[in-house]
């Protein structure tokens, strides 16, 4: 599900992601090896790889964040946010990043970009046909 305010700004792909094992046979699917994109986690449990702070499996272009594994992704990555609206920028598990830290200050610059109930809707509805045009090239 996509939220009405989605603006592609990839902040979603920051978050881990636990696979199932259906998860894991879909995107096989794909032609990838399970060890290019599952890793463990403390418990020995399968999550999603992330690289540099994002999913294995998100690419940029431009300011537009896109899932290279769409129609294959995880089934919490189908569900997410689960809500009409995306809030996840006012999410507090930001608030508190070390700056210095490489990886976290690209997060943080996504979060900057990240869509919130303040967002107005002039720059969420340009940044979706932005999106488009990226995503459905004429």
């Amino acid at each position: 599900m996509i939220p009405e305010n989605c603006t592609f700004c990839g902040l979603c792909c920051t978050l881990t992601v636990r696979l199932s094992d259906k998860d894991i046979k879909r995107i096989e699917k794909t032609g990838r090896k399970r060890n290019e994109f599952v890793v463990a986690d403390s418990d020995g449990k399968p999550l999603l790889k992330r690289e540099k702070g994002w999913c294995t499996f998100f690419k940029r272009e431009g300011r537009i964040g896109i899932c290279t594994i769409y129609n294959n992704r995880p089934d919490s990555c189908r569900d997410f946010p689960g809500k009409r609206l995306c809030d996840l920028a006012e999410n507090p598990i930001y608030k508190y990043m070390n700056k210095s830290d490489e990886e976290n200050k690209r997060i943080l610059e996504l979060r900057r970009n990240a869509p919130t109930s303040e967002t107005p809707t002039e720059k969420i509805e340009s940044a979706q046909e932005n999106a488009k045009k990226v995503l459905n090239p004429s």
